[in-house]
């Protein structure tokens, strides 16, 4: 046990509390039972009348049906237990994730956080649910057996307590020893399951490549790589068990060879006998059933490992304290920013630029030159080392998050769509949009004719990532969502360069609609999409190299002039 992992049960104590109430009650029937079957043993061994047994027989009757409904109270305890301990930890982390944003994604492999997210919330489930419930049942039912043996017969009860703590001590010795394999177990899970979506997500890539083989075959290792250490956690697990097992019977039997030899010495009577044949066993079983919940939690301690990770990261950006009300203007302000990834080189160094409202600016250059770089500042995904991004003559700093990222709408050059109809994923723009207001910005991004030819029109199911769709399709999808959006500024990130030349006018002309009294940003890779600019930046090195118009700079702008040239040449 854990200080965090037992904080995680904070959600659910009355739950817990019940469940230890089962177990107890649970343990509370078999001693009954064991009971009343010493006492009509007793009797007959006696030679008194049989009816002596029907009081006995009748108690038994009544604790196998008891035992039989606080079982299945138990399981759905159980069961109820979980959900609300799986419901709590999942929407943490959802939040966390939310909260964290691209800059954790881009730097975590989606597989990993995935099986975090989802098979460790599971592990943890069964660590809460089943071992926590039992745990202190467990510990008291075996307590109130054991001292009830010791004043049935103090020798005999102080045997079988040696016993106990024998078994209560065997999982902490095997503690390390079982640690370390499990988090080998965990961590190749992980890393297995990041693997299976990476080819799942790549399968298109891998048979054009003809390489599905070969990565069938590196799947195959890594599998058996997880087999092995599957195997090493569950024989390190047997072991415990085992150890456990024997102890458990080696007590019992010790308890009633000396319980044969005091009865034989007049020190006990036959039926102390009886409760110490009967109830021997009954000291062992809370624990035995412990240490079963045990092995199965046991993984949710290596699993926590990843969900505490993920609870523990620090997002790239925080929440403004006191957040300054919506900015009048529409401006974007880029002052002397500077900013770097991971690596420690910067991408943007010493920038600075500005959108005045309402104008469309360009920003041109090389690859790596910075240019997304510069949509994830404004959309504050990350913040600069150094300088300001402001927006309306706002710090975007001080602004909410939500009340920024509200007044931005972005259509990228990888448009996403979810797993959903056509309509739900124009709805992300605007979620109370009506019917009228989707189909008028799907008709003005060029959408409508198209959607209303698919199967079930806006109700449609695109299928993942939109993968029913054509690249066009999407793109114009993506044009209609920001257009239902409605927002001040418009961010253009590379926003046709991966459509096909019959569908660039088609789709340029949206934009242009799109662009329309907003002021827009365009991160372009095709010059012909800028030429009609106000304004033209050149970004080298993350530095604004040229500014001007189109014409302006082919005529001073040697660094244009060679982008203008390869482009034609590329034709």
């Amino acid at each position: 046990m854990t200080p965090r992992l037992l904080r995680l049960a904070a959600a659910v104590p009355g739950r817990l509390a019940l469940g230890t109430a089962v177990t107890l009650a649970v343990t509370a029937t078999h001693v009954g039972q064991g009971i009343a079957i010493a006492q009509a043993l007793a009797v007959v061994f006696a030679g008194a009348p049989w009816q002596g047994v029907l009081v006995p027989l009748a108690v038994v009757a009544v604790m196998l049906v008891t035992r039989a409904a606080l079982l299945w109270a138990g399981e759905l305890v159980v069961v109820t237990t979980g959900r609300a301990v799986k419901d709590s930890l999942r929407r943490r982390l959802y939040a966390r994730l939310f909260e964290l944003g691209p800059g954790y994604t881009a730097a975590n492999r989606t597989g990993a956080t995935q099986a975090t997210v989802v098979d460790g919330v599971e592990k943890i489930d069964v660590y809460v649910s089943r071992f926590l419930s039992q745990l202190l049942g467990a510990a008291l039912g075996a307590l109130a057996i054991l001292t009830g043996l010791v004043l049935v017969d103090p020798v005999i009860g102080g045997v079988l307590f040696a016993g106990a703590l024998a078994i209560t001590a065997t999982p902490l010795l095997a503690r390390r020893l079982q640690a370390e394999r499990a988090g080998w177990f965990w961590g190749l899970w992980r890393r297995l399951g990041a693997e299976y979506l990476d080819v799942l997500q790549g399968m298109t890539t891998l048979k054009a490549f003809g390489v599905s083989r070969e990565r069938g075959r590196e799947l195959a290792r890594e599998s058996h790589d997880f087999y092995r250490a599957s195997i090493g956690f569950v024989a390190v697990a047997n072991l415990r068990t085992g150890a456990m097992g024997l102890l458990s019977v080696a007590g019992v039997c010790l308890a009633i060879g000396l319980g044969a030899v005091r009865l034989a010495g007049g020190q006990l009577d036959v039926l102390g006998l009886l409760l110490v044949l009967l109830l021997a066993r009954e000291a062992f079983r809370p624990l035995e059933e412990l240490q079963k919940a045990y092995h199965s939690a046991y993984p949710a301690i290596s699993a926590a490992g990843g969900i505490f990770e993920l609870l523990d990261a620090e997002p790239a950006v925080t929440e403004a304290r006191r957040p300054q009300p919506p900015p009048v203007s529409a401006s974007i302000s880029f002052d002397r920013v500077s900013f770097g990834y991971r690596d420690g080189r910067d991408v943007v160094s010493d920038l600075s630029f500005a959108v005045e409202e309402g104008r469309t600016v360009a920003i041109v250059g090389r690859s790596g030159a910075g240019k997304s770089t510069i949509v994830s500042l404004l959309l504050r995904f990350f913040d600069p080392r150094s300088g300001r991004v402001l927006l309306g003559g706002h710090d975007v700093r001080e602004l909410s998050l939500a009340r920024l990222r509200g007044l931005i709408a972005v259509v990228a050059q990888d448009t996403y769509l979810f797993h959903g109809t056509v309509r739900d994923n124009l709805l992300l723009g605007r979620p109370d949009a009506d019917a009228g207001q989707v189909e008028a910005a799907a008709a003005a991004a060029g959408a409508h004719d198209f959607i209303a030819r698919l199967p079930d029109g806006y109700d449609t199911v695109v299928g993942e990532r939109g993968v029913t769709l054509s690249g066009g399709e999407r793109q114009r999808v993506a044009i209609a969502r920001a257009l239902l959006k409605d927002a001040p500024i418009l961010v253009l990130d590379e926003a046709t360069s991966s459509i096909d030349s019959a569908n660039e006018a088609q789709i340029q002309r949206a934009l242009d609609r799109l662009a329309a009294g907003r002021t827009t940003l365009v991160i372009a890779h095709r010059l012909s999409t800028v030429r009609d600019a106000d304004r033209i930046l050149l970004l080298d090195h993350g530095r604004v190299a040229a500014a001007g118009t189109h014409s302006e700079l082919l005529e001073r702008s040697a660094g244009y002039q060679r982008l203008v040239a390869a482009q034609a040449v590329s034709r």
